[in-house]
């Protein structure tokens, strides 16, 4: 097995949890009253301390878990400084735009995200399937292709939608703020699903490339054991 060092992928699926999580705490406090402010800032608190916590007990922070923190830490003190409900509602589309410059940084690295995650999520512990993985990646350019596709197409979904949700926050007035909380909510939605749905596609074509490199390992060491 390559002792090449793979980059950490461990950040991106918690943000998007913790995006849904926020979303989710927003509108149960909405319905029991809270006004518009308190309700996008304490869900803002509560995912900071569990991204917190859990970058304690993990010991350690990929690039991604640390720009988070950094994000928000940032609007969580301008928040309470300035009041402004704007600046909190800006804090989750700021939370797909750092995910989705962060894929899409992957494109100049060694290995673009998804290749990463994937070999380290569907790998199992398997020797054989992380082997397929690592032969995939080094022989087939149509693997590299597809999972760069995949990478870029996930990075782009991210980064477009959360232009449109800041732009439209920004442009409302501030009496307007709670509808467009909405409407950017909504986005936020689309964003996911459009994320899911491409992923689904798109992941398809390598999959297959490595499924066939795993029947192929898997029958060469059935051949060596039997002694062919």
């Amino acid at each position: 097995m390559s002792d090449q060092k793979r980059p950490q992928a461990g950040g991106l699926l918690p943000a998007l949890l913790e995006v849904a999580l926020s979303l989710g705490l927003y509108y149960l406090l909405r319905a029991f009253g809270v006004g518009v402010f308190w309700a996008l800032l304490a869900p803002g608190l509560a995912v900071g301390i569990i991204t917190v916590v859990v970058t304690v007990r993990r010991a350690r922070v990929d690039m991604i878990g640390l720009l988070v923190l950094c994000e928000l830490a940032v609007t969580i003190v301008l928040t309470l400084t300035t009041q402004n409900a704007r600046i909190a509602a800006l804090r989750e589309p700021a939370y797909f735009l750092i995910a989705g410059v962060f894929c899409l940084s992957t494109l100049f690295s060694r290995m673009p995200l998804t290749h990463a995650s994937t070999s380290s999520m569907a790998g199992f512990g398997d020797p054989t399937r992380e082997k397929a993985f690592e032969l995939a990646w080094r022989n087939d350019p149509r693997y590299r292709l597809w999972q760069r596709l995949l990478t870029a197409s996930l990075g782009l979904i991210m980064v477009v939608g959360a232009i449109v949700r800041w732009w439209f926050l920004v442009s409302v007035t501030d009496a307007e703020i709670p509808h467009a909380i909405d409407v950017s909510n909504i986005i936020s939605f689309v964003t996911i699903a459009a994320i899911v749905v491409v992923s689904a596609v798109l992941i398809q074509p390598p999959r297959r490339i490595v499924l066939r490199l795993v029947e192929s390992l898997q029958t060469e060491s059935d051949n060596a054991s039997l002694g062919c």
